[in-house]
């Protein structure tokens, strides 16, 4: 503390909070800041896993018995029939965060701080565990393409992203790839496989890495590397890969029909509202309104809903989602500490920004959560547990089975108390390996790729 010349004391806040200290106003008041819709953990099944932290469960998915066309020979038994199994893993994980916050500096500030910490780590819970939710799906349905970052001849190949080539399925589970284990690719169309891989971060298998090849082979910078059983990807255009995508490949219903298509063949059954449901940024939806497919069908109702909230709405048996979290750019944390979990380039060689629109059906992510209740020894809690109700903009945010943890201030003035957010479980996205439609190992989901 510090005498000001009137004679009063001065007392020294962070800086963190100084704007937060009533300042020429007597307006006791917080605004809340801009906040996007959380739209990606709807998708997510949410089941209670009765497991403990740490504990990995493999679930079991049935494959189909090959149709039989031919009659019986006479006087000949039919001979069993057999089908295959596929398995998924989910494990048991925490994710968590807390903020502090000074009683005093609470008390003298434009409103109270201490609500305001808990309702900023709310919106904080709810985006961060919509993004996870988000990068495990994006993740999985970008698989098994990327590109070259070189050019060379050699069984080393340098690649954009490991993500989707350093496993491939043996007995029905995903293994690493190896000599026993090889994972089928294409080098630009040119057949080889894939036998091992170094990452090129610890423990990092979906950024950048090197692939160890089953066959010497020559390639340029940038070829397109695709893995046998790679994720469905639509390119705006019908372009041939990320490289050839422009400032003019954007998304028109052609493109939404062909994911469409693409869903049905698969055999994908559509969310509960008898819809897929298509998840696209603002950028992406308003090129939908250049298209001359859809405004020829918009062409005598120029006051529907499409043109009068600038909204797609329903159409082609989709529900069209405005999502401003859907990966780009302005999206995705690349700081390792609190993101970095993308699997795929945001920008292409000419550095146009690419849009990953993504249409998905029903299953495409589950939710296993914990319950947290169980945490709680005999010894009792010094604070209070409870769930958050966040509203920003008049719109929930979703902090459903997410646990608010008050704990009473533990330092001998009694002044810092702690505000916490915990969630336990996982968001593991099922294979569909064994089905027969196609060689993905994902199918519940299309991303659709455009440019800016």
């Amino acid at each position: 503390m510090s005498n000001f010349p009137d004679g009063s004391l001065s007392v020294s806040f962070a800086p963190s909070v100084v704007s937060a200290i009533q300042d020429r106003t007597l307006q006791r008041v917080f605004r809340d800041a801009l906040f996007p819709r959380m739209l990606f953990r709807m998708e997510a099944i949410p089941e209670l896993w009765p497991a403990n932290l740490g504990a990995n469960q493999t679930f079991t998915r049935s494959g189909l018995i090959r149709p039989t066309t031919r009659p019986l020979a006479a006087n000949t038994d039919p001979s069993p029939l057999s089908y295959n199994f596929e398995q998924w893993e989910a494990t048991a994980q925490q994710w968590g965060s807390t903020i502090d916050t000074h009683m005093p500096t609470s008390y003298v500030s434009l409103a109270s701080l201490y609500l305001r910490n808990m309702h900023q780590l709310g919106m904080h819970a709810g985006q961060s565990l919509n993004r996870i939710v988000r990068d495990k799906v994006y993740n999985a349905y970008t698989a098994g393409n990327t590109v070259t970052t070189n050019a060379a001849t050699s069984t080393s190949l340098p690649v954009a992203n490991l993500n989707g080539f350093t496993q491939n399925f043996v007995n029905g589970r995903l293994a690493d790839v190896s000599t026993s284990n090889p994972l089928p690719i294409t080098i630009t169309g040119v057949a080889n496989t894939v036998v091992g891989f170094t990452v090129g971060a610890s423990g990092d298998r979906i950024h950048a890495g090197t692939l160890t090849l089953g066959t010497s082979t020559t390639w340029a910078l940038r070829d397109v590397v695709l893995a046998g059983n790679k994720s469905a990807i639509v390119y705006s255009g019908g372009v041939a890969g990320i490289d050839n995508i422009t400032s003019s490949s954007q998304l028109r219903l052609a493109d939404i029909r062909q994911s469409v298509a693409q869903m049905r063949f698969n055999n994908v059954p559509p969310q509960e509202d008898g819809t897929y449901h298509v998840h696209l940024d603002p950028v992406t939806e308003s090129q939908i309104f250049g298209d001359n497919e859809f405004q020829r069908l918009n062409q005598s109702i120029p006051d529907y809903i499409h043109y009068r909230r600038m909204a797609v709405a329903s159409l082609l048996g989709c529900t069209f989602y405005r999502n401003s979290e859907v990966p780009t750019t302005a999206t995705v944390d690349d700081n390792p500490s609190t993101g970095f979990t993308t699997g795929f380039e945001l920008t292409n060689a000419s550095s146009v920004k690419i849009h990953r629109t993504i249409m998905t059906g029903a299953g495409a992510v589950e939710e296993k959560y914990l319950d947290e209740s169980r945490y709680i020894s005999d010894a009792g809690i010094q604070g209070k547990i409870g769930e958050f109700a966040v509203t920003n903009g008049g719109v929930q945010v979703m902090t459903e089975r997410i646990r608010l943890i008050l704990r009473a201030p533990q330092d001998r003035l009694q002044q810092l108390t702690s505000s916490s957010w915990s969630f336990s479980g996982d968001w593991p996205v099922p294979s569909d390996a064994l089905a027969p439609s196609s060689p993905a190992t994902f199918k519940r989901a299309t991303v659709i790729v455009t440019g800016e």
